[in-house]
């Protein structure tokens, strides 16, 4: 793996707070990313609220292990949230674009035959 990634977790509609808030602690409590990808939670103070919103997760990951693990974790807490998909919107930067576009389409949990590539 070339340099650290960085992936920016957004998320859009009602409730949007309450989802980053599930996702940061369902990565937070994945022990398998532990010492693999370090979790920012991104703070804003907005007029009118007794306390910070959080707004985007970010997450850096430093090993070839965190690449592959984020993807899985991410996708399970997605089947956890089961009769409701949640709306968020994932930005991978720092990586090449072959490696990013490869890290998206695992968190979206497809296969290489979804991407119509052939596998190797």
């Amino acid at each position: 793996m070339g340099e650290q990634l960085r992936i920016r977790f957004e998320a859009d509609g009602p409730g949007r707070e309450e989802e980053l808030r599930s996702l940061l602690g369902w990565l937070t409590d994945d022990r398998a990313l532990r010492g693999h990808v370090e979790l920012e939670p991104v703070v804003a103070d907005r007029p009118g609220r007794m306390s910070p919103e959080l707004e985007v997760i970010l997450a850096a990951v430093s090993t070839a292990a965190g690449v592959l693990q984020l993807p899985l974790s991410y996708l399970a807490w997605r089947q956890s949230r089961r009769g409701r998909t949640p709306q968020v919107t994932v930005q991978v930067v720092g990586a090449d674009p072959a490696e990013a576009e490869e890290l998206l389409r695992r968190l979206r949990g497809e296969t290489p035959d979804d991407a119509g590539e052939t596998p190797a």
